[in-house]
């Protein structure tokens, strides 16, 4: 892999490609280790786009969101959403190697792993059961048929913004409807290589916003 420009901020640069920076991006480095992979599949990127327009979207509220990773894994995304201005920023993973793999990552960063702190990454080992109150913006890059599972969970964590991705095309306007149907308006859709993603406001917070797609704007 080579580094990958994503969004309109962000680079992803594998750690071995590191070196003096010869760009005005936010470079992520990145250690993929055996099984998390270098950030750069089209459902990671797709999540870090959908990031960057939630987080822009939720500092007209707060300041620096706070931030939950579902799914860390390597981590790509909390170190984004650190990078690109998140406050308490979390970061979970049902397996403990994607913990050990995510807080190295977190170390190339310059980012360390403390629990509580507003300027780098808590990072934890469980599910979202275990979680109460809830997060200005939540991530979840996982498959569908987990997705639909954590329907309720996620739903109840997102106190603004929600990112799904993920999601195998076939089955996108399922996982569509399930959260569009909890309380969820959708804002923006991308797709790239059969995969899709997906960006969520809770609709009581959204002000007639217009839903976006690779394919063009329609009105919500």
């Amino acid at each position: 892999m080579q580094c990958l420009d994503v969004g309109n901020s962000l680079r992803i640069v594998p750690y071995w490609e590191r070196g003096p920076s010869r760009s005005q991006r936010r470079e992520i480095v990145i250690d993929p280790g055996i099984a998390f992979g270098a950030g750069d599949h089209a459902t990671t990127v797709m999540a870090m786009e959908l990031l960057e327009r939630a987080i822009t979207l939720a500092k007209g509220r707060v300041s620096e969101p706070g931030l939950l990773d579902v799914g860390t894994g390597s981590g790509i995304l909390a170190i984004a959403g650190k990078l690109l201005g998140s406050g308490l920023t979390v970061g979970l993973d049902m397996d403990p190697a994607a913990v050990f793999s995510a807080r190295r990552n977190l170390l190339l960063n310059g980012l360390g792993a403390k629990c509580c702190s507003t300027d780098s990454v808590g990072l934890f080992v469980g599910g979202v059961d275990a979680l109460s109150g809830s997060f200005p913006i939540v991530t979840a890059n996982l498959v569908a048929p987990v997705l639909m599972r954590l329907q309720r969970q996620l739903t109840r964590l997102a106190g603004g913004f929600l990112i799904l991705s993920g999601i195998y095309d076939p089955l996108r306007e399922e996982v569509f409807d399930r959260y569009s149907s909890s309380g969820m308006n959708l804002l923006e859709v991308k797709s790239r290589a059969d995969w899709s993603a997906a960006l969520f406001e809770q609709a009581c917070l959204a002000k007639n916003r217009t839903v976006r797609s690779d394919a063009g704007g329609v009105s919500a």
